[in-house]
């Protein structure tokens, strides 16, 4: 199902709009460097969180829409390609995805094609050095496509692929989507926004992740004015 020898290589074809904010979300050679150390230290804190052998499957959400999420998981992802891990990336928001659209590639086929049996390469980042699986076609009924058996097989085939499959998800006080997929993936990160998140929707998505057993690996702060930059703190 999920086909490596097709693979499709993109290269850093942003569109302008992307390019734009492109300092914002995608590590490189011109990344502040407070950022690229805040980086390094949430992907050691992710190692060390998940110690043992095998790959890991790892999902990130939030209370809400806009508190960056997206943006943390892309340049986490990033970041362990870095060093050499096998990496892939899934937009698994099949309601609003914006993976596709911050790297500049087409969002269709992907992985809600893949889940009803079309064809969908994996797209490889040459230049970010991971692999992504963009959203795909927007589905009538996304939770039923992410608690499906298909899900459970495309994640057991990633697997077998990858040493670390990231899942960015929709805000838990939205829709069921990131608690439905607490059994099948090994933790979550949560995404807060300074000045933005408030404290009952936080407290509602705990409250929601904690029914759903969730194995919570930390909290990110997101956009805190430390130094001078958008520095993403963790805290466990």
């Amino acid at each position: 199902m999920l086909d490596m020898a097709t693979l499709q290589e993109e290269t850093g074809k942003r569109d302008e709009a992307a390019r734009q904010h492109s300092s914002d979300y995608i590590l490189g050679a011109d990344t502040p460097f407070a950022v690229s150390e805040a980086y390094k230290a949430l992907r050691t804190n992710v190692i060390f969180s998940l110690p043992g052998d095998g790959a890991k499957v790892i999902g990130i959400t939030s209370s809400s829409r806009g508190e960056g999420k997206s943006t943390v998981l892309l340049n986490l992802a990033v970041s362990f390609g870095q060093v050499g891990k096998r990496v892939l990336l899934m937009d698994c928001d099949l309601r609003l995805p914006t993976v596709a659209a911050k790297l500049g590639i087409q969002g269709m086929p992907g992985l809600s094609d893949l889940l009803v049996g079309k064809q969908c390469p994996v797209r490889h980042m040459t230049d970010l050095g991971i692999c992504v699986l963009p959203s795909g076609t927007l589905p009538p009924d996304a939770t039923a496509l992410l608690s499906s058996a298909g899900m459970d097989g495309l994640l057991k085939e990633a697997r077998e692929q990858f040493d670390y499959i990231f899942l960015d998800l929709p805000p838990v006080t939205t829709v069921a989507d990131a608690a439905i997929l607490a059994k099948k993936v090994d933790g979550f990160l949560l995404a807060i926004r300074h000045r933005s998140s408030g404290y009952r929707a936080i407290s509602e998505m705990l409250e929601q992740l904690a029914l759903a057993d969730a194995n919570i690996l930390g909290y990110i702060y997101t956009n805190a004015p430390v130094g001078g930059g958008n520095y993403k703190r963790w805290r466990r």
